[in-house]
């Protein structure tokens, strides 16, 4: 069957760039008129041809000039391949039509030859193949050749073979012209309202096609977009890496020179001097923390092509050792319940779940033991988690600033810290696909949530 429809398509690429002009092609309204116009033509050289072969076995066959009829059955097929005009060749397939019905009226009767039924057929070919107006042309010239039947039949009644009445041609007049008139008719709605049909089926292909290009465009726009980013973040990842190495080296640089001259002078030094040494390298400390945080967020979401399933419980307990030390000076209690299987990098989610900790055990309340509680919940599409404290809280007006990297609520002497960690976890929880926020609802302590999309396996 695959085979069969190889060959037939192959067969209708050949018949389409033989016989139609290429720019009938666009449109499936045009190729499939084009396709029906040239087969008629061809019909016509084929019965031509066949009739002139009759003609030359038998000659007692009486048959018209066969190769005139192959000669213009040969023309009407070049002017349409070469011209492409549905009205030029329409018309000019009615017009041979019409002579050679014609003949063959006035040959076989006249009015009641049977051969002017045929003749229906020249305002058929041009309604359908040309246009409407071309059609109703050649109605009213096919009615009038009728009418002009009908005056030769009462004219002279003895002219033809078949002797009527005057009342029998009326007759015949009413029922042809009737016939003319209703066939015409009915073949101009059902042709008008297919044409309707096609061409706003056309219409829509021609907007398929476009919104398919615009897709296509703008598919190749964000591949192009995607390339630029990546080459940025590269950028990016060695610009980072650049001010966490090579950056670090003048700044061990200015700490190990203020510890020679401050174990060089010794006593010597007064209270402020040392003071003022303190603050050189206590700014060198947190320096390099900050350039050593900076690399760490630049290179987030690096590895997420080695994404796994990771049990959150086990990586809640790598946390809370983590943090053994932090949690035993504080008195830190934390109560979660059970914690899904997520697809994730172990490392980000670590890191996730220990800055939300270490956060809630630095920003505490003074004189209160921090008590922190996770809750997961399964959503039909996400895992949804929620961390809560009974810290200090975050003001309403920073809820959203607060995960911008370098952002500071309090100044460096109340609580250390680079200004990175909120923007790590949003970066991790960004790359998995989902979203983080300050619960607003809060009044006392602070409640973050984020929301990770489910996959097939969990």
């Amino acid at each position: 069957m695959q085979s069969l429809n190889r060959i037939m398509n192959f067969l209708a690429m050949k018949y389409d760039y033989y016989f139609i002009a290429k720019e009938l092609t666009h449109s499936p309204l045009s190729l499939r008129k084009a396709r029906v116009l040239v087969f008629i033509h061809l019909f016509l050289i084929f019965i031509a041809f066949s009739f002139a072969v009759a003609n030359a076995f038998y000659p007692s066959v009486d048959s018209p000039a066969t190769l005139l009829g192959v000669l213009i059955g040969l023309i009407l097929t070049f002017i349409f391949k070469r011209f492409g005009n549905f009205w030029v060749s329409g018309n000019l397939l009615a017009f041979i039509l019409f002579l050679l019905f014609l003949e063959s009226v006035f040959a076989t009767g006249g009015l009641y030859s049977d051969n002017l039924l045929w003749m229906m057929a020249t305002p058929l070919v041009a309604l359908l193949f040309a246009n409407s107006r071309s059609g109703m042309v050649w109605l009213a010239i096919l009615i009038g050749v009728t009418i002009y039947l009908y005056v030769l039949d009462i004219q002279s009644p003895g002219f033809y073979k078949s002797q009527t009445e005057s009342l029998d041609g009326l007759y015949y007049l009413i029922t042809y012209c009737g016939l003319f008139v209703m066939l015409i008719g009915i073949v101009l709605i059902f042709a008008t309202g297919q044409s309707m049909i096609i061409r706003a089926l056309d219409e829509k292909q021609k907007e398929l096609s476009k919104q398919k290009a615009e897709l296509s465009r703008q598919t190749q726009a964000l591949i192009e977009a995607e390339e630029k980013l990546t080459a940025i973040n590269k950028e990016l990842e060695q610009f980072a890496y650049s001010a966490s190495h090579d950056l670090k080296e003048p700044l061990r640089m200015i700490g190990s020179y203020v510890t020679l001259i401050k174990r060089k002078l010794g006593v010597d030094l007064d209270e402020s001097t040392q003071e003022y040494m303190g603050f050189i390298t206590g700014g060198v400390s947190r320096m390099e923390k900050m350039l050593n945080d900076l690399l760490q967020y630049s290179r987030l979401g690096r590895n997420s092509e080695q994404l796994k399933d990771y049990d959150l419980n086990d990586t809640l307990l790598v946390v809370m050792q983590n943090l053994m030390t932090s949690m035993e000076r504080t008195d830190t209690a934390i109560y979660s319940n059970k914690l899904p299987v997520v697809r994730s990098s172990s490392v980000e989610m670590i890191q996730l779940f220990q800055n939300l900790i270490a956060n809630s055990i630095k920003f505490r309340k003074p004189n209160t033991a921090p008590v922190i509680g996770i809750t997961y919940h399964e959503e039909s599409e996400q895992h949804r988690f929620m961390f809560m404290d009974n810290g200090i809280g975050i003001p309403e007006k920073s809820r959203q600033s607060v995960f911008n990297i370098f952002e500071r609520l309090h100044s460096i002497q109340d609580y250390e810290g680079s200004g990175i960690g909120l923007a790590t976890c949003k970066k991790i929880v960004n790359n998995l696909g989902g979203t983080i926020w300050v619960e607003p609802e809060k009044l006392d302590g602070t409640t973050f949530v984020f929301t990770i999309p489910k996959t097939k396996d969990n």
